[in-house]
């Protein structure tokens, strides 16, 4: 038996938009596995809490060519595993064990290629999934228990970023469409839990979260944008300086913190930075501090923010930030 052991941070066919002051995270281990019987993959979801203590761990075994699921953690321990691939939900407990299993339409089929984005906003699931021949997509609303809420139709499909808070009736869909030439054209809107239109925005992101101070922030690697959810203006837009691209945001005590890095090489499938730059701005885009870092080579990295620090990790490097 031949096993080949990979540990990385999924970025697949579920795209999931940064949330604010979560109470958990997930760790990925695949374990990709040829014997007699075939090939497969086995992958290890570690559920910890901010401060690295394990809650739980959620084993899925699949054939080698079916695309990674992922799994979404709400606030309170409770956990969802999304397949792309056979558009399922499954629902586990606070102590990882499996209760409930939904198909997201009755005659959704198996689809190698389909994209499903998802978040979660404290304990409230949101889920989006496009159907190319209808041209719409279709949003559904589900609570930990697995229960499930609002479902409505948009008319937009190739959906590139999804942002969501319960709190604001606010939804945020990043796009990409096609003029009347062939041209691309990007753009996002604001809507409410019911699809109404709140205002539409020439601008695209990946990854958005809505955080404190009434403010939508949202960012792809070329660009970052806050906008106020009060009165919906933009508050600034701003690109990265020096060629380099945004590779992670957050927000903390009123100022967002951006952090970009040189353009990146792909080496074994993973895509390695050097030398990430960390600016601290206002919400108005003024710049307050900026923080240059050295490194070698690096794919994993990301925000962690614990009871007593907010961490910027860069491989087994951290940089308290506040």
């Amino acid at each position: 038996m031949k096993t080949l052991l990979v540990i990385i941070f999924l970025m697949g066919s579920i795209v999931s938009a940064q949330s604010e002051n979560k109470s958990f995270y997930v760790s990925e281990k695949i374990d990709a596995i040829s014997d007699a019987v075939g090939e497969y993959n086995s992958v290890e979801y570690s559920v910890k809490s901010i401060d690295d203590n394990l809650l739980y761990k959620i084993i899925n075994k699949t054939d080698y060519d079916i695309p990674y699921s992922k799994l979404e953690v709400f606030n309170n321990g409770y956990s969802v595993l999304i397949s792309a691939f056979y558009g399922t939900l499954t629902f586990f407990n606070n102590s990882g064990v499996k209760f409930k299993l939904i198909k997201l339409s009755a005659d959704i089929d198996v689809e190698y290629e389909r994209s499903i984005k998802s978040v979660i906003d404290i304990n409230t699931l949101l889920v989006l999934f496009s159907d190319l021949k209808s041209g719409f997509s279709t949003i559904q609303k589900y609570n930990f228990n697995g229960k499930n809420g609002k479902s409505f139709n948009i008319e937009k499909i190739n959906i590139t970023g999804l942002a969501y808070s319960g709190t604001l009736n606010q939804i945020c869909l990043s796009y990409i469409d096609w003029d009347r030439g062939g041209n691309i054209k990007k753009g996002f809107s604001l809507i409410d839990e019911d699809g109404v239109l709140l205002k539409d925005y020439n601008a695209n992101f990946e990854k958005g979260f809505f955080a404190e101070d009434n403010q939508f922030i949202a960012f792809s690697n070329k660009s970052l944008i806050s906008i106020n959810t009060e009165n919906l203006e933009i508050n600034f837009q701003s690109k990265p300086a020096n060629g380099e691209l945004y590779i992670d945001v957050t927000a903390s005590k009123g100022s967002i913190i951006a952090v970009a890095a040189e353009a990146p090489k792909l080496q074994y499938g993973k895509w390695y930075y050097k030398n990430p730059t960390i600016i601290k701005i206002d919400l108005s885009g003024k710049l307050l501090n900026k923080i240059v870092v050295k490194t070698n080579s690096f794919s994993d990295f990301g925000f962690k923010k614990t009871n007593k620090a907010l961490l910027f990790t860069v491989g087994h490097k951290s940089i308290t930030l506040e």
